[in-house]
């Protein structure tokens, strides 16, 4: 027995009309998810003539203890860095997330003219949303992704930032791992190349475990519920699976 055979349904389909409206808590989407390196890269740039304001020679380099100190000696044409500012440089990937948070409180009882007269600034009103990236799974077509020792774990919620999502034939979903150990933060404003909207989500108890596991992983204390239904999944599962 596995968490999918527990959950019916697994999935519910939204309206075809509000979907890309207004994202709704489960609701899966695709956004493009940068790769997390142990040492994260910086792109350095510098000017090839100290007369030429143009980007004209750059590398990438991994971030080091002389990065974000103030040490660039020439501004450069369009980049508007600060002194102790780099630019990030990751390979990404767009991938099925899940919305997992998307109330946090507005500022609309601050008006227009506060911003025009810069007593606040335009990020502060920005609607970002929590999503986690959902990674594949290694199969007969797929050499990369969580191989079938981790997979069988996951089924039985035994890893806490792992959550197993199984296929969804009706729009071609296949099966994959929701990695909460793997959140992003981004500002969706309707732009699809940021989030593009897909007409599907969680169910609600689906929706609940998922949620009570992040919360777990917050630090809460675990939820009766979660650690029964951990129970119930690990006694179903042969001794070898565990080791």
């Amino acid at each position: 027995m596995s968490i999918e055979q527990i959950i019916s349904p697994f999935y519910t389909k939204l309206p075809e009309e509000s979907f890309r409206k207004e994202l709704v808590l489960g609701q899966f989407c695709w956004v493009p998810i940068g790769y997390l390196y142990k040492i994260p890269f910086v792109l350095e740039v510098e000017r090839a003539d100290p007369q030429e304001v143009y980007i004209s020679r750059f590398r990438t380099v991994h971030v080091s203890e002389q990065h974000f100190r103030g040490n660039r000696k020439l501004p450069i044409k369009g980049l508007s860095l600060r002194l102790n500012e780099e630019l990030l440089v990751t390979a990404a990937k767009r991938r099925p997330c899940i919305v997992v948070c998307n109330s946090f409180t507005t500022m609309d009882e601050l008006t227009e003219r506060s911003i025009s007269l810069g007593l606040l600034p335009k990020h502060l009103l920005y609607k970002p949303i929590v999503v986690v990236p959902v990674y594949g799974i290694k199969n007969e077509h797929r050499d990369g992704g969580f191989p079938p020792e981790v997979v069988a774990r996951v089924k039985v919620l035994m890893y806490n930032q792992f959550f197993y999502l199984p296929s969804y034939r009706k729009i071609g979903f296949e099966e994959g791992i929701a990695r909460l150990d793997r959140l992003n933060i981004i500002i969706p404003d309707h732009n699809r190349a940021v989030c593009d909207p897909m007409p599907f989500a969680l169910s609600e108890d689906a929706l609940g475990i998922l949620l009570a596991m992040l919360r777990s992983l917050f630090g809460s204390i675990e939820e009766p519920e979660l650690e029964a239904l951990k129970e119930i999944l690990k006694e179903s599962l042969p001794q070898e699976v565990f080791r």
